[in-house]
């Protein structure tokens, strides 16, 4: 998959539709479908192509292995999306809208993201944080 910049047309754009081929290849990224589902009616309702920076991660990627306790990435339920400015605001607004209720925000400097999870039952719910 590319990872060159993203036009704003859903179907014209330059890379992959991440959300579907992740829906596509469930048994290997092992994503809740419910959350899929949520995740897909949210890009739908923001009109542009989400790139996923982090998705599904096993308890023996790196970062989770660093961690004291794993975190909702785990759970299939949870991804970061690579988006700033109004785009981020966009994804917040809808995201909200879909009844997500725990957020990270990463919006300074280089690697801008915006993390949304339904891991409600394995980590405190509602929850906002930054990065």
């Amino acid at each position: 998959k590319s990872n060159e910049p993203i036009d704003d047309e859903i179907f014209e754009s330059k890379v992959y539709d991440l959300v579907e081929d992740i829906e596509k290849s469930n048994t290997t990224y092992k994503f809740d479908d419910e959350f899929l589902k949520v995740l897909n009616n949210i890009r739908e309702e923001c009109g542009f192509a989400f790139v996923i920076s982090s998705g599904y991660r096993c308890v023996d990627h790196p970062i989770e292995a660093s961690k004291s306790r794993v975190g909702a990435h785990t759970t299939g339920c949870a991804v970061d999306i690579a988006v700033r400015g109004d785009k981020a605001l966009k994804v917040l607004e809808v995201a909200i809208k879909h009844g997500i209720k725990r957020i990270g925000v990463n919006q300074k400097g280089k690697g801008r993201f915006i993390h949304l999870d339904m891991a409600e039952e394995a980590f405190p719910s509602p929850a906002i944080w930054s990065y």
